[in-house]
């Protein structure tokens, strides 16, 4: 029931925030240029295919596609004078496009390995501690002369702790949002392209 109503609640925001093809599937973003270079950083004087986008648009861009629902199509419209028409620097953009979301995805996927590792790290630092400390204490409990060095066993065993629960938040909640951000990268990256002239 409360997913059925999350559902239609989302489906509603999403029809009041962008225009939507229900043929298509697809929910539009539209957006108002003036001229192709806005597309683009203004320091980037890169050939267009390899310049980085605007940060405001790639921005803007990306929470539009956390917005618009995964069953939904993108397309992203740019609206630009009919005197600027430039059939050459469009596929250009379009080309560059792709090559820049690629690019983001490709970092994206260095900053999960590097998650992954930091994980697997943590893993084995904590199993060792915890190994460590239990260890440490029953040594201690045997061998009494020793008590005052309790302290070592219990230091042991927190830290074994604290590398587990950074182990538990890196898979159950950074890689959650290092796995959304790619798929949105994604959508992006696969997102229809379309120019309209005013």
């Amino acid at each position: 029931m409360i997913n059925t109503i999350f559902r239609i609640f989302e489906k509603q925001r999403t029809k009041d925030l962008y225009r939507y093809s229900k043929e298509l599937n697809t929910c539009y973003i539209d957006i108002e240029i003036d001229f192709y270079r806005e597309l683009y950083n203004e320091w980037d004087f890169s050939p267009i295919t390899n310049r980085d986008l605007d940060e405001e648009l790639f921005e803007f861009l990306e929470a539009s596609a956390e917005d618009i629902s995964s069953k939904n199509k993108i397309c992203i419209v740019f609206n630009i004078p009919e005197n600027l028409k430039d059939i050459d620097k469009e596929e250009k953009s379009r080309q560059g496009f792709i090559n820049y979301f690629n690019y983001e995805i490709r970092k994206q996927n260095n900053k999960i390995r590097k998650a992954a590792n930091h994980a697997i790290s943590c893993g084995i630092y904590g199993m060792l501690f915890l190994f460590a400390g239990t260890w440490v204490s029953r040594f201690l409990e045997a061998n009494h002369k020793f008590s005052n060095f309790s302290f070592l066993a219990e230091g042991l065993i927190i830290g074994g702790w604290v590398f587990g629960w950074t182990l538990i938040e890196i898979i159950f909640f950074k890689s959650e949002e290092l796995f959304g951000q790619r798929r949105i990268l994604e959508r992006l990256r696969d997102a229809r392209i379309e120019f309209n002239y005013r």
